[in-house]
């Protein structure tokens, strides 16, 4: 009896003691019960994301090859050395295309050429109405007019350029960049530019004709245009230094033209709206300071000489001399000398024979 009491009394003794105990335990496996089921959700819900922007990459991949790319952002990397490598390739592509033309598809260049001829007898034109009617209404607004007119014929430029017309002044630079590389040679160069000089003043010719039949060249537009006339022809008459006068002015011109189309060409302008203020101011130099290009002023000369104004003798010497001294600008200070400048072959070969000399 007495040791089943003592038992008794323990275990009521102990009892309050390891209740507690086991609450605690309880708990503490409860809480990381709970613990556990938060990380697993965790781990789901990242996996869940992951997959997500897997298969959203993965959609949105195609997608983004086909779409087009800013264009702030699509200008190629430039060699560091020689960053007018690109310049130099587009133009010998050009080129490329130009001696099929000339080739297969002569007729198509020639309407090419005589769009580009269109283009400026029209907008040469309107450069002379423009300065017409603004001198007209007094001194003070002659000089606007001028400026106005001369900011008017840039756009010639930038529609041969869009439209892929055939210019003879550009085609200089691109042929001389074709000569220098052997890609062409001079006799097929002088064909893609004779072609193109004939295609250019067919589009004058057919410009002259039309106002030939209209009354647009009357008035004072038609007084500003004998003098111009006038003006061209008479560096002839004053000899050497006029020649040369005018032969400077040709050069000046076309190395205007052909910057501009460099600027265009060379892969670091990508913005059309850029490209078409280069091309605007480009022309407005010229225009301004009275440059001579020989296009402009063959369809002058063929304007004017169907309103019985000019000597056609005088006019073909002088467009002689401006078309060499716009080779000279285009072709040789632009054409070549950026070929020369841009060409990796001739800097090796340089380096490989400093490189021999100070080994011997």
């Amino acid at each position: 009896m007495s040791s089943n009491s003592d038992q008794t009394t323990s275990a009521i003794t102990q009892s309050p003691t390891s209740a507690p105990d086991a609450a605690t335990a309880a708990a503490a496996a409860a809480a990381t019960a709970a613990a556990a089921a938060a990380s697993a959700a965790a781990a789901a819900t990242d996996a869940a994301n992951t997959a997500a922007n897997t298969a959203a990459a993965t959609t949105a991949a195609p997608a983004a090859q086909g779409a087009p790319t800013s264009p702030l952002g699509a200008a190629p990397k430039l060699h560091p050395l020689f960053p007018g490598n690109v310049f130099v390739s587009t133009v010998l592509d050009v080129l490329n295309s130009k001696e099929t033309m000339t080739g297969r598809l002569v007729s198509k260049y020639m309407q090419r050429a005589l769009m580009a001829g269109l283009f400026v007898g029209i907008f040469f034109t309107a450069f002379f109405a423009i300065s017409a009617t603004f001198a007209a209404a007094g001194p003070a607004m002659a000089l606007a007019g001028k400026v106005l007119g001369a900011c008017t014929f840039g756009w010639a430029l930038v529609l041969i350029y869009y439209t892929n017309s055939e210019l003879l002044t550009s085609n200089m630079m691109i042929v001389s960049i074709g000569v220098y590389h052997k890609r062409i040679s001079w006799l097929h160069s002088l064909r893609i530019l004779g072609l193109c000089l004939v295609g250019n003043l067919l589009g004058g010719l057919v410009v002259a004709l039309l106002m030939r039949f209209s009354t647009i060249i009357s008035g004072d537009i038609y007084t500003v245009m004998v003098a111009a006339v006038a003006t061209k022809t008479g560096y002839l008459g004053q000899g050497a230094f006029g020649i040369a006068d005018l032969f400077v002015r040709a050069i000046f011109c076309n190395f205007c033209i052909n910057i501009a189309m460099l600027m265009c060409y060379n892969g670091k302008i990508v913005n059309d709206f850029t490209k078409c203020i280069i091309m605007m101011v480009a022309v407005f130099v010229f225009a301004y300071l009275g440059f001579e290009h020989s296009v402009a002023d063959s369809v002058l000369f063929l304007i004017m000489g169907l309103h019985g104004v000019g000597d056609p003798l005088m006019e073909v010497l002088a467009i002689i001399v401006v078309i060499l001294g716009n080779f000279v600008g285009g072709g040789l200070l632009i054409g070549i000398n950026f070929a020369v400048m841009n060409d990796q072959h001739t800097h090796h070969a340089e380096r490989s024979l400093r490189h021999n000399i100070g080994r011997r």
